[in-house]
């Protein structure tokens, strides 16, 4: 990956092809982002497009280059909301999880997951199913962190919330996750 701070000096001093490059370089995480969080391929391709357009109609007003991934996966998670808000599906992950250090208390959903003895994919789509009724915060918190691997701090920043606050995001997510988790074990076996 070529050095973003020069890129965004390229494209703000009027060389248009840097700002392909940026696209290039960060699309894919963009959609990852967006298709977690979304669960749709086609709308997680509309959040790609219209994140662009943001950062292009707006990269001259980041104050620091060195922010600039915290501050696209803001944009993203922007249109992410709106685009959650416009439609009335639910979230879909159809990826396996990947495995993750611990988190507070030893909850994650990696140790949710391994708890779990089944073939992968049923385990995928439990955690699938399970995720479904978050609220977008604690569903984005768990996504940020346990996907995309942020730290808590990142995870802040992009959420625009203090630390405290994206630590219980993610608690709070995680628990409901495991309280779904038992609920689906539950109502399989009977």
């Amino acid at each position: 990956m070529a050095d973003v701070e020069e890129t965004i000096r390229r494209f703000l001093g009027g060389d248009v092809e840097a700002f392909d490059q940026l696209v290039r370089e960060w699309e894919a995480k963009v959609f990852n982002l967006a298709w977690r969080f979304l669960g749709n391929r086609h709308d997680a391709q509309d959040v790609v497009q219209e994140t662009f357009l943001s950062v292009f109609q707006s990269l001259n007003q980041l104050r620091d280059p060195k922010s600039f991934s915290t501050w696209l996966y803001r944009i993203t998670l922007n249109h992410c909301r709106a685009n959650w808000r416009n439609r009335s599906s639910n979230l879909s992950l159809d990826e396996c999880v990947a495995d993750k250090e611990g988190e507070e208390k030893g909850l994650s959903l990696a140790s949710l997951v391994a708890a779990q003895s089944r073939d992968p994919l049923e385990t995928v789509d439990l955690v699938r199913k399970a995720m479904m009724g978050l609220s977008q915060d604690h569903r984005m918190a768990i996504i940020l962190k346990e996907y995309l691997g942020m730290s808590l701090a990142e995870v802040a920043e992009v959420m625009d919330c203090p630390l405290s606050t994206a630590k219980s995001r993610l608690y709070h997510g995680l628990r409901e996750v495991q309280k779904n988790l038992k609920r689906l074990l539950r109502a399989g076996m009977q």
